[in-house]
C-alpha cells in the first residue's frame, strides 16, 4: 500500500484530539529491536516496501512505487550479492502490490488492479466520489525456475472492490484485509478447500469495534501479527495474537521499540520466528522470539 495512504490521522471532530488505540494487552516482559533490511543497498526507503523472502531466502520480492504506480519487484542473491531488482515476470504493467508467498515458496498471492476478464477494464474504486485504483486478489504458481500467469482468486474472495494486504499459511488459508460492514477496514480469511477458496469470514482479534490491518500469519497458522486500530504514524499498532483453539488471544502489543518507527506490510518468515515490515523510514526485521517464549512457543 502507498506510503501516503498508510499514514491515517484519528481525529475527535469536536475536540481536535488525536486517538491512539493500542492493542489491548501489554507485552512488559517481551522486548526486540528491529533491524533495517537494506539487502546491500539496494532497497529504497522511499519506495520499497512489504518485503518477502523464499524459504531458502535468496529470493525477495517487494513492491516499488513510481509515482501513481506500483510494481512487484524480485532480487535475488548470488555469491553473497543482491542483484539489480527486476518488475516480477507477472507484473508492471498494472497497479501491482503485496506479494505475499506461502511458505513452501510454491505459491504467491498478490493484489492488483488488472481486469479480471480478458478486454475488460482495470478495477477502480470510488472514494469520495472520485474514482481510484481497486484491488482484487490474484495467485501465482512457480513453473519450474520462473512463475506462470496469474489467476483471478475468484468471486467468492473478491467481493469487494479493494482488498489488500495478503498472507498465506502453510494449509493455505488466506489473510487478507477488505472493508467490512461498519465500513470499517478488518482481517478477512478464506479456507482452501480442494483448490478453490471458500467465502471469507471476518478474524475476531481484540475488540470487535477497532479495525485491523496488514495480516501476517505464522505458517502453521498458530499466531498473527497485525495493526491494530490507527495511530498517526500509521495503521494501528503492530500486535500478536496466539490461536486458541477457533478463538485468538486478547492482542499483544509489541512495543515502542516496534511501534515507533509506523510498522505496517508486515510477513513472517517460513523459519516461523522473524518478521519483517515496512516503517515510515525503512524496511525492518524484528525477531518474534521473546513473544514465542513468554506464550510458551517453541523458539
Amino acid at each position: 500500500m502507498n506510503r501516503i495512504v498508510m499514514v491515517a490521522w484519528y481525529f475527535c471532530l469536536a475536540c481536535g484530539l488525536v486517538f491512539v488505540l493500542p492493542c489491548t494487552a501489554s507485552a512488559a516482559t517481551a522486548t526486540a529491536i528491529p533491524h533495517e533490511v537494506t539487502l546491500g543497498g539496494i532497497i529504497h526507503p522511499a519506495s520499497d516496501d512489504t518485503l518477502v523472502f523464499t524459504p531458502n531466502g535468496n529470493s525477495v520480492f517487494f513492491d516499488r512505487s513510481e509515482g501513481k504506480h506500483k510494481t512487484i519487484m524480485v532480487t535475488h542473491r548470488r555469491d553473497g550479492r543482491w542483484s539489480a531488482p527486476k518488475a516480477a515476470s507477472f507484473s508492471g504493467h498494472w497497479y501491482d502490490q503485496d506479494p505475499a508467498l506461502s511458505p513452501d515458496g510454491s505459491t504467491m498471492v498478490f493484489s492488483s488492479d488488472r481486469p479480471t476478464a480478458p478486454g475488460g477494464n482495470q478495477k477502480i474504486r470510488m472514494v469520495d466520489g472520485k474514482p481510484r485504483h481497486g484491488a482484487n486478489l490474484w495467485k501465482v504458481v512457480r513453473s519450474g525456475s520462473g512463475w506462470g500467469n496469474p489467476v483471478w482468486l475468484g468471486a467468492a474472495v473478491n467481493a469487494s472492490p479493494f482488498l489488500v494486504s495478503p498472507s498465506i499459511a502453510t494449509d493455505g488459508t488466506l489473510y487478507f484485509i477488505r472493508r467490512g460492514d461498519d465500513h470499517a477496514m478488518h482481517i478477512y480469511s478464506s479456507r482452501l478447500r480442494d483448490g478453490k477458496y471458500l467465502s471469507p469470514v471476518r478474524v475476531q482479534l481484540g475488540n470487535p469495534a477497532t479495525s485491523t490491518h496488514d495480516p501476517a500469519i505464522a505458517p502453521d497458522g498458530s499466531f498473527i501479527v497485525f495493526g491494530y486500530g490507527k495511530t498517526v504514524a500509521g495503521l494501528g499498532r503492530l500486535c500478536i495474537a496466539f490461536r486458541d483453539g477457533d478463538h485468538w488471544s486478547q492482542p499483544v502489543d509489541l512495543g515502542d521499540a516496534v511501534n515507533g518507527v509506523g510498522p505496517w506490510g508486515s510477513h513472517v518468515l517460513p523459519d516461523g520466528r522473524t518478521l519483517t515490515f515496512t516503517g515510515d523510514s525503512g524496511v525492518y526485521r524484528l525477531s518474534l522470539r521473546p513473544w514465542l517464549r513468554g506464550h510458551g512457543a517453541h523458539s
